[in-house]
């Protein structure tokens, strides 16, 4: 449930411009407290695994290798990770890359 409520709640701030502006100068700690009051509440060690999976699902998507040269570092460079997360990263996947990625997190845990 907890990857669901990571997944949700970047949709959440990709739609409204006005959350994400206001959460990407924070720290870790005070997204993920804004992610509990929106009702999605997740931990640290729930969100890093996740979101580095879907990057490795994203470069293979692209057939790209997951490396140095992933051309979404590139796309990183200058913004806030919160927004590189809810403008391309997140976007960039369908509801099914989604349910393949916490399946094989499923099986690994």
């Amino acid at each position: 449930m907890s990857a669901r409520n990571v997944i949700d709640f970047l949709r959440t701030v990709a739609s409204r411009a006005e959350v994400l502006d206001s959460l990407k100068v924070r720290s870790k700690a005070e997204v993920m407290a804004a992610a509990a009051d929106f009702g999605f509440p997740f931990t640290e060690a729930e969100f890093d695994p996740l979101i580095w999976d879907l990057e490795v699902h994203l470069a293979a998507k692209r057939k790209e290798t997951f490396d140095n040269r992933f051309s979404m570092w590139d796309t990183m460079w200058g913004i806030y990770y919160l927004e590189y997360l809810v403008k391309d990263m997140i976007t960039s996947f369908e509801d099914t890359d989604f349910e393949i990625v916490m399946a094989a997190q499923a099986k690994t845990s």
